[in-house]
């Protein structure tokens, strides 16, 4: 056997090989996908113009959804400046984007208090309130732990810090964290506005 047929021998079992090893594509999403079979979250809670607000309003929309409070010294603040950053990066495939801020407070979080405060990250956050058994009953639907713990005569609300994104047809999709990065974020929301 000459040398170029034993190379030519070689390179074709290479071949068969590469061919016949299944490829592994890269995952479509960078956040984490939601179980298609899961229970679909809902919630039923009034917007800053004491409006009844649910996920059927923003059907047509790809939605995400951050629970919070308007007194959070740090984690709310810059998980809704860094969707805020996303949305603007996305440019004017922003404008089927809603955010929503749901108050885990709303002892404190009034719905005047709580518009002026998203209005300070993007004009695209809706904040909505509600009774505690609403807060309570739209936080268990999105699996959302918090709870309200004294701090000498005042009090803070500890929470998952769970994102969770609805695609257009109001189905969760996606969840994302706070440790998600901004071009995850915008990466993940450009396929679903493409949808």
């Amino acid at each position: 056997m000459t040398r170029w047929s034993a190379c030519r021998i070689a390179v074709a079992a290479i071949v068969c090989l590469t061919l016949a090893t299944p490829v592994t594509s890269m995952p479509r999403f960078r956040l984490v996908e939601w179980p298609a079979a899961a229970p679909r979250p809902s919630f039923h809670l009034i917007d800053s113009d004491h409006r009844q607000r649910s996920p059927e309003d923003f059907r047509g929309r790809v939605t995400v959804v951050y629970f919070g409070f308007t007194h959070c010294p740090d984690v709310c603040p810059g998980q809704l400046l860094k969707l805020s950053l996303a949305a603007k990066g996305l440019g004017t495939s922003a404008n089927n984007l809603r955010m929503i801020f749901i108050t885990l407070d709303p002892e404190r979080d009034s719905p005047e208090l709580l518009k002026a405060y998203v209005q300070t990250f993007d004009s695209r956050i809706v904040g909505l309130t509600g009774s505690t058994a609403d807060i309570n009953a739209a936080a268990e639907s999105f699996s959302v732990a918090y709870s309200k713990v004294p701090i000498g005569k005042d009090y803070t609300i500890e929470h998952s810090t769970g994102v969770y994104v609805l695609d257009k047809t109001i189905h969760l999709r996606l969840v994302g964290t706070s440790a998600t990065s901004i071009k995850d974020w915008e990466h993940d929301l450009a396929i679903l506005l493409a949808e």
